[in-house]
């Protein structure tokens, strides 16, 4: 199958536990699935987090499309190889914190740049903010909501690899929230890409 991107940028993904996945969703899913390894990247949703129920619900609908492999994995320095073996990679949603760390304290960017070569970047959520190069806004315009949004990072430099700010979820968030997301736009001269759960776009990013 010969793709005009290599990376979508969705909301919900394919995790129909947590969010709605539209039927358009799910028939691009279908397709890039299909005859492929996927890797679910799991470091955004580690056990115990609200969103690990998500790990097995979107390795299934994957096999259920038509996938050879759905893999779930949690990448560290000691096992980044293991990208070179899939068609599609899928970063979980969750908490962006954890996808900060893994960008900036790894050789994961290097390694992802070489899998973005051949292959195909799914992110849900976190998974789909991580691909700008700064997160900072996140921790603004989403603050008091979760108490994983009301911490300070050393560091909130994403991988840098779009210029869109993904802000999913949309039509599950408040008027506080969206009304702040406007003012930090204002404020800092950006443009945030809003997404309802079920909607993605698609880009192809040049290595």
């Amino acid at each position: 199958m010969k793709n005009n991107f290599n990376i979508v940028l969705s909301s919900s993904g394919y995790n129909d536990i947590n969010n709605f996945v539209s039927e358009k969703s799910k028939k691009l899913f279908a397709q890039i699935a299909r005859n492929k390894k996927i890797m679910i990247l799991a470091n955004a949703a580690p056990v115990n987090s609200g969103n690990y129920v998500a790990r097995e619900n979107v390795a299934e609908n994957f096999k259920k499309a038509g996938a050879t492999q759905a893999d779930i994995i949690d990448l560290d320095n000691k096992n980044m190889e293991l990208m070179d073996g899939y068609d599609v990679i899928y970063g979980l949603g969750g908490d962006p914190a954890l996808l900060i760390e893994l960008v900036n304290k790894t050789d994961f960017k290097k390694h992802f740049i070489d899998f973005l070569k051949k292959g195909i970047y799914i992110g849900e959520s976190a998974g789909s903010m991580i691909m700008a190069d700064d997160l900072k806004w996140v921790y603004y315009v989403k603050k008091g909501s979760k108490p994983k949004y009301n911490i300070t990072l050393d560091t909130y430099k994403g991988l840098g690899l779009t210029k869109k700010l993904i802000f999913p979820h949309v039509n599950k968030e408040g008027e506080q929230m969206l009304a702040r997301a406007q003012q930090y736009e204002s404020e800092n001269g950006v443009s945030f890409t809003r997404l309802n759960d079920g909607e993605y776009i698609t880009e192809l990013v040049l290595i």
